[in-house]
């Protein structure tokens, strides 16, 4: 019987949050998604064959060992997860027997087409991340295709550290050997992180010398040679032409590759004891063209760790890789941080520190150890907690600090973050879980609590009723820290009036208005010249367009905000719509009303009020300090009054 998990995807189809501004699809970031199939006893094994190997049914049940073990270790969030039992068989590679787990985390959506007839999820095509489990195999390691044969396997196996592109590792912000988790055994860092599993915790590779690695290289031309011969004689019956063709292959390629060899023992004459490193990760017989010297290292390569050792299976292990009994595990990963989001977070969390290690290397190669004994995951009440967490907010069972219910009747929305623990993501606030997050912090000599906001990711009330008032006053306090840069903390609140998509996006197709309001700190030591940078701006845009200057729509103010600054740490800011009239109170003193507002090349604005039944269905706050990795900046204290006109 398959058995499909799905945390989430019934319940939010069925129920509806009225006061959400977070959608569905937002919520399925901070969501617990599951598998897409638990493996049961039921699902058993076929023997499969490939390109002359047998995936045994030995071998395939250790797998669904590893599959039930990864499963009760790791609940995806934020996706659906996937297995597939793999056997690796390449023609050319000449790779020992190897076979694995491909694990995949794909995105979801409610889109009709991403759900099937009952309703559930299917992974959204393309769009996954992955982590493997591999048998016999060097992940992140590069066969030398043009030396290996059936009889020996040799490889090149990026240095430990050596990363590039994409997968740039900063050194401090990871431990360089993974996780206090997996201490016990071997571990890589190159292009993939890896854990390797294998008896007395040592791989049965060794290096190869320089000299054997040109031994191999000349070995190899002789096959190349044999190779040739056979395609010319297959190709042309004459056999002077073949005798011509011949010539020339071994003018011009053969006799190169031997001298260049030749030239190298000479070169290497007193080192060809040590391993081989190469300059390429892939090399080729091309490489003994004799244009450059495949081991010799560039000062900037040997520091970046751009360089590439030579290793070989230990003398019998290509066939004892056929055999049921893995010769070594190895379980590779990407590295992800909070900043990668919900999803790619919690598969690395998972994997690093969940996962039981200790009770996988027991029963492939010391089982006695945990005969009889139940798989249990690692660190699993700190897993329960974590994935408790995402419970809650998927299911909304994570109350916001302050009751929305218990209000005053005039106060349409109030948060202080009082009800948080410090270092705990906002209750009742949206962030993407992909960038800087925002977090509940304390301030030093600033009362209260606050949330420190991440960088340019778009904070909102999943509380906060929609639409606003049409007459009301939005008041929130902002704090930064001291800097000696021209500007410091900068937040940006957004309204928008535009009607919202299924996906929570504005669908500005048709008549809105946005307001944009930016606060930022400025530098004191810049009051008394030209370069003070401290201001409260504020855009308004409408549709349909009524200021409008030179093809350039919409009303402006800026003000030298000198009550934010690096000694002024905070303020008290005050946004009040009434009548459709918009003022700015700066700790309680008018700073700008719109009347005021000025077209784009100077002129007064046509029509300075908002337009009449003005309501904003969107909300939310964005950090915009410039620079944001070394100045922080926080908000708090947000409240939403209606405002009711005198008759």
């Amino acid at each position: 019987m398959i058995k499909t998990i799905f945390l989430l995807a019934v319940l939010a189809m069925s129920t509806t949050i009225v006061f959400s501004q977070a959608t569905r699809e937002q919520r399925i970031e901070d969501s617990l998604i599951g598998w897409q199939k638990i493996l049961t006893l039921a699902d058993k094994p076929k023997l499969f064959e490939a390109r002359g190997r047998t995936f045994s049914i030995k071998q395939q049940e250790n797998m669904h060992r590893i599959i039930e073990w990864m499963q009760k270790s790791y609940t995806p969030v934020a996706g659906i997860g996937t297995y597939k039992t793999r056997l690796y068989a390449s023609e050319n590679d000449f790779n020992p027997h190897q076979y694995g787990i491909d694990f995949r985390v794909w995105n979801v959506s409610y889109s009709p087409e991403y759900l099937d007839a009952k309703g559930h999820f299917k992974p959204v095509s393309e769009e996954y991340n992955r982590f493997d489990v591999s048998v016999n195999m060097i992940p992140g390691s590069y066969p030398i295709s043009f030396i290996n044969t059936p009889d020996h396997y040799i490889f090149s196996w990026p240095a430990d550290g050596f990363v590039t592109g994409d997968d740039l590792i900063e050194d401090d912000k990871i431990d360089p050997r993974i996780n206090p988790n997996v201490y016990n055994y071997i571990t890589r860092i190159n292009e993939k992180q890896t854990v390797f599993l294998a008896p007395g915790n040592k791989l049965p590779v060794v290096e190869v010398s320089i000299g054997e690695y040109l031994q191999l290289a000349e070995k190899a031309f002789d096959n190349e040679l044999q190779k040739e011969k056979e395609r010319i004689n297959n190709q042309w019956e004459d056999q002077k032409t073949r005798d011509k063709v011949l010539l020339i292959y071994l003018e011009n390629s053969d006799t190169r590759y031997r001298n260049t060899v030749k030239q190298l023992r000479e070169k290497y004459q007193d080192n060809l004891q040590d391993q081989a490193i190469l300059r390429d990760m892939q090399p080729r017989a091309h490489d003994f063209y004799g244009d450059v010297d495949p081991f010799k290292i560039d000062a900037m390569a040997a520091k970046l760790k751009h360089y590439y050792p030579v290793y070989k299976l230990e003398p019998g292990v290509i066939e004892k890789c056929f055999s049921d009994q893995p010769q070594w595990i190895a379980i590779s990963f990407p590295y992800k941080t909070k900043e990668d989001g919900n999803q790619e977070y919690e598969m690395y969390k998972s994997v690093t520190e969940n996962f039981n290690y200790e009770y996988a290397w027991n029963y492939f190669f010391d089982p006695e150890k945990v005969k009889g004994k139940p798989y249990k995951p690692a660190n699993e009440e700190q897993m329960k907690a974590r994935i408790g967490a995402y419970r809650r907010i998927s299911t909304g069972q994570k109350p916001a600090a302050i009751s929305q219910a218990s209000l005053p009747a005039n106060v349409f929305f109030m948060d202080d973050f009082s009800g948080n623990a410090a270092g705990s993501k906002p209750a009742g606030w949206y962030f993407s879980s992909t960038g800087k997050h925002s977090l509940v912090t304390e301030i030093k000599d600033i009362p209260g609590k606050w949330v420190q906001l991440g960088y340019n990711n778009d904070l909102s009330s999943t509380k906060m009723k929609k639409p606003l008032p049409e007459n009301f006053t939005l008041e929130y306090d902002i704090a930064t820290v001291d800097f000696s840069t021209r500007t410091g903390g900068s937040v940006v609140l957004y309204l928008s009036s535009y009607p919202l998509r299924t996906d929570g996006m504005e669908d500005k197709n048709g008549d809105g208005t946005t307001i944009e309001l930016t606060i930022t700190s400025g530098y004191e030591g810049d009051f008394d010249n030209n370069n003070y940078s401290g201001a409260a701006k504020i855009d308004i845009h409408s549709k349909p367009s009524v200021n409008k200057d030179n093809f350039s729509e919409g009303i402006f103010y800026t003000y030298a905000l000198r009550e934010f600054t690096n000694k002024k740490n905070k303020v008290h800011v005050s946004l009040n719509l009434k009548g459709g009239e918009l003022t700015l109170f700066l700790n309680g003193e008018e700073a700008a009303v719109s009347g005021d507002f000025k077209m784009t090349y100077g002129k007064p604005c046509i029509s300075c009020n908002l337009p009449a039944g003005t309501k904003f269905k969107t909300v939310y706050w964005k950090n915009n300090t410039t620079d944001a990795e070394n100045v922080d900046v926080y908000i708090s204290n947000v409240k939403i009054t209606k405002e009711y006109i005198d008759l």
